[in-house]
């Protein structure tokens, strides 16, 4: 038994998509699913084929990590899912991802793009001031390219799976993070208390990213850099965070 747990805001559309492409998934009776809504407007969806689904209306935007830990406080199966709303076209043997999650582990599928490329940023490399340089300039190992199951130093959360005790010993997501690096901050977190991080290819599904727009981005910008600089004082340092924040002034 698996539970999912998708955090909505905004997204009511791709979460109807969502919800329909995971119905389609073999033994998608034995999934749970819960939904933590951020946003005002209510959630109206019909029941799936799924054996339980619950929706907890938070009627503000709390952001990613402290929502997916109410969805973490409210789950009784072995395995988990964060899923993102805007994923979909699952690989009809998602279910089996969970014979690669052992003790101590978490575990991403490929995940694609809408032209059906792997997402260059759906796992990556130990982050440091110098792998943020070369990504910056399109330097970055391609990981994603693979058909074998590898051990990476993280994922994203856009499909994370795991155990339950394993998030429960972590403490969840870091609620400091409001939006970005909160899954990469997870998988450190794991793999210093000796846990080890698995992109497993042969299972897939893909994850859009739309169009935003210039209010957005600019928000979306904010949050990102404030939690990159959090990311860096917790697990890079302070002297690597301050020759960040001159590089981000001169390769704007």
């Amino acid at each position: 038994m698996i539970s999912f747990i998708i955090v909505n805001y905004k997204s009511h559309i791709e979460l109807e998509r969502c919800l329909q492409d995971l119905s389609h998934v073999s033994y998608s009776h034995l999934f749970n699913v819960i939904i933590v809504n951020n946003d005002t407007k209510k959630l109206d969806l019909q029941k799936y084929n799924f054996n339980n689904q619950k929706i907890y209306e938070i009627n503000k935007n709390i952001g990613y990590a402290r929502a997916n830990n109410i969805g973490l406080k409210n789950i009784t199966t072995k395995y988990i899912c964060f899923l993102n709303p805007d994923t979909h076209s699952f690989d009809y043997n998602l279910h089996t991802i969970t014979t690669h999650i052992k003790k101590n582990t978490i575990v991403s599928p490929r995940i694609l793009s809408n032209d059906g490329s792997p997402q260059e940023w759906s796992i990556g490399d130990k982050i440091t001031l110098w792998q943020i340089i070369k990504n910056n300039f399109g330097l970055q190992k391609k990981l994603w390219n693979t058909s074998k199951k590898i051990p990476v130093d993280w994922v994203t959360g856009a499909a994370l799976f795991t155990r339950k005790d394993v998030v429960k010993k972590l403490g969840g997501f870091d609620e400091d993070f409001f939006l970005y690096f909160e899954d990469v901050d997870l998988c450190t977190r794991l793999r210093k208390e000796g846990g080890t991080i698995f992109y497993v290819p042969n299972i897939q599904l893909a994850h859009s990213s739309g169009a935003s727009s210039k209010k957005t981005r600019k928000f979306q910008k904010k949050c990102y850099y404030k939690s990159q600089d959090l990311f860096f004082k917790k697990h890079v340092g302070k002297l690597q965070l301050s020759f960040l924040r001159a590089f981000r002034l001169f390769h704007k």
